[in-house]
């Protein structure tokens, strides 16, 4: 049984290559991102809207509280639910994210977590725009979350109580956001802080994916990523 991976760095355009993947072929999305699977945390991890998912199904997107630490072992528990949910009703499981742990506890297993079941096959398509198109990707994504509210959307879930310390606080966005609450950073500065967080943690996300995984890796999904897929897929 065929499960698709779209991995890559963040803003490389996994989010609309895999929901128009799972369109094309019928399949069914499962988020593989540490900080979107928290409810509430929207503007800020880019957590594809009503209009981007196409109509398309997607599982893993907000299913745990603020306060709540995920694990990659537990991430993979719940997340390999969901792939033989969708797997059981003869749907693709187009797993995608930039978590590279999460994927690993997915496909390998952890300590005291076995591999996935040996009848599944995990086939990785990897998304590598060029290094001056991320980075431009980078920088109008970072501008659009102030845009979109990213300010007022931190300012909310405090006044409800969300802790500071809570894990997706923690996170690139959400960490400058607060710190221009609080007085600590300029809000004309805090645009270019979570650009330049944002692209050091590319450059973490595409080292350690063409480390450790034997994806097969496309500049740009539109060029003629349905047909790797059918190959890759025999679909």
């Amino acid at each position: 049984m065929t499960i698709l991976c779209i991995i890559g760095p963040t803003a490389s355009g996994k989010t609309a290559a895999a929901a128009e993947t799972a369109l094309r072929f019928g399949g069914e999305v499962v988020s593989c991102d540490s900080v979107q699977i928290y409810r509430g945390f929207d503007v800020g991890t880019a957590k594809p809207s009503a209009g981007e998912r196409l109509g398309v199904p997607h599982h893993m997107l907000d299913v745990a509280e603020p306060e709540e630490e995920w694990s990659a072992g537990r991430y993979a528990r719940a997340a390999r639910v969901c792939v033989e949910d969708v797997l059981s009703r003869g749907k693709l499981p187009v797993v995608t994210g930039g978590s590279g742990f999460y994927l690993r506890a997915l496909t390998d297993g952890l300590t005291g977590l076995p591999p996935a079941p040996a009848d599944w096959s995990f086939v990785l398509l990897g998304l590598h725009p060029p290094r001056g198109v991320l980075e431009q990707r980078i920088r109008e994504r970072a501008a659009a979350m102030l845009r979109n509210g990213l300010i007022e959307e931190t300012r909310a879930l405090l006044r409800r109580g969300v802790p500071e310390d809570c894990p997706p606080m923690r996170s690139i966005g959400y960490l400058q956001a607060r710190a221009v609450l609080n007085g600590t950073l300029e809000p004309e500065r805090a645009g270019k802080e979570i650009a330049l967080r944002t692209r050091q943690y590319a450059k973490r996300q595409r080292t350690w994916f063409f480390n450790q995984t034997r994806a097969l890796w496309l500049e740009n999904f539109s060029q003629n990523g349905v047909e790797t897929v059918e190959t890759l897929c025999s679909l």
